[in-house]
Formats: structure tokens, sequence, C-alpha cells
């Protein structure tokens, strides 16, 4: 029977990473698997292969030292909306501890091998997200819109949402009804930029098969979200 580090180490073979390096991955596991029991050597893979699916729909970084804090609090919400392990990923104070806990402990496996130098920024977010008594979010995080959302893929095609994407279809769902109509005639009102950006994603959710927001999250839409999808469309655009 195949041991869980070679069943772990079998699943790795196939996937490709981001910013993290395989040969990093494969040796940190191996270490770790001299001294930690099965289910926490499972749950540690399953938070670095999350972690790594995460960082591939993300706009890419130069390095992982370069992630900024509030990019690990939008981590672990999208696992919670796109990791269906059974529960795992909820938004927990337990479980953002043992996720953040887990991707630091291999950035602290990568300062021990002279591959990181800087752990400021996720050492930053496991006290803003971590230190109290209940599990507390970024709730303010610089987005452009140009940020990556999410891919689906649909037949051969990969199709790709932006910041920007998710804002209209969560205007188009809350301001609208559902009309995209109604949406293109108020991005009339605002510039050919808005308007592009609105024909652009109707024929996008054409091409996936998909009416709107509901399609493409498992979960409400934040007063947050739509206070934010609000003031980028409305703002001056040049």
């Amino acid at each position: 029977m195949a041991t869980a580090l070679q069943s772990i180490l079998e699943g790795l073979r196939n996937v490709e990473f981001i910013l993290l390096r395989k040969a990093d991955v494969q040796a940190f596991l191996k270490r770790e698997a001299l001294t930690l029991a099965d289910k926490a050597l499972a749950a540690l893979y399953d938070d670095l292969f999350a972690f790594n699916a995460y960082l591939g729909r993300i706009e890419p970084y130069d390095a992982i030292e370069d992630l900024p804090f509030w990019e690990y609090s939008v981590c672990l919400e999208w696992c919670e909306s796109h990791m269906m392990f059974g529960g795992i990923f909820d938004l927990t104070l337990e479980n953002a501890k043992r996720f953040l806990g887990n991707i630091r402990r291999y950035f602290d496996y990568l300062v021990s091998t002279g591959k990181l130098d800087d752990t400021s920024q996720i050492d930053k977010a496991i006290k803003h997200i971590c230190s109290g008594k209940k599990l507390k979010l970024v709730t303010k995080i610089p987005y452009t819109g140009k940020e990556s959302y999410t891919s689906l893929v649909i037949g051969k095609e990969t199709i790709s949402f932006s910041m920007s994407d998710y804002w209209i279809l969560v205007l188009h769902a809350s301001l609208f009804d559902d009309s995209w109509t109604t949406l293109l005639e108020a991005a009339f009102g605002l510039s050919k930029e808005r308007v592009q950006q609105v024909k652009d994603l109707k024929a996008k959710m054409g091409r996936a098969g998909m009416a709107g927001v509901r399609d493409i999250i498992y979960q409400d839409v934040s007063r947050a979200d739509l206070e934010q999808a609000r003031k980028w469309f409305y703002a001056t655009s040049t």
C-alpha cells in the first residue's frame, strides 16, 4: 500500500507550479513526512496545492515575497469558493490559522535553504487575519480592476475573468436587474472604455453559456464588493 507521502508525490507529478518550485515543494514534503502524521501531511499538501492554484489565477508577481499581505486574505476567500475539499477551506479562524500557518511553514523551509529572505508580508497577513478571537479578513484592498478574478474551462477554451469583469457582473445583477441593455445604457453615459468593457464581457459570458454573476461564484455578493464595484464603474475614466 502506498504511503501518504508516495500518494502526494504522485499527485504532484502533473501539477504546474506558479512561483513555487516543484523540486522545493517535493523536498519540503519529504522532510515534513519524517515528523508529521499522515493526516497533518495531507493537510499541508492540500494547503500548498490550493495556494498554488490561487497563484495561477492572479496577475503574476516576480517572486513569492512580492505578494502583498492582503493577497493572502483574498486567497482565503478564493479557496472557500473554488476548492471543494469537504469544508477545510471554509472561512473560519481555525482554517485560516492552519492554512496560513502551513504556507508560513513552507516559507520557513525556503528561508532555511537560502531561497527566501523576506517573510514580512505573510507575517503581516497572519497578524491581521488571525491574531484576534475572530477571523479578520482584509476588507479594503487596492484593486485596479485589471487583476485576475477567475478562469473557467469551457470545452477547449479557457475563459478568463478580471476583477473588472466581476464588478460589472455584480452591478449587472444588483443595480441593473440582470439587464445587459440597461447596463450598456449606463456605460454609454460614462465612457467608450466602459461600453467596450461591458460589450466584451457580454460576449465572453455568451461564449461561456452563462447569464450572470451567480454562474461565476457560489456565495452571496458582499456589500463591500458591491460598493467597490460601484466606485470603480462610475469613476472618471481616462
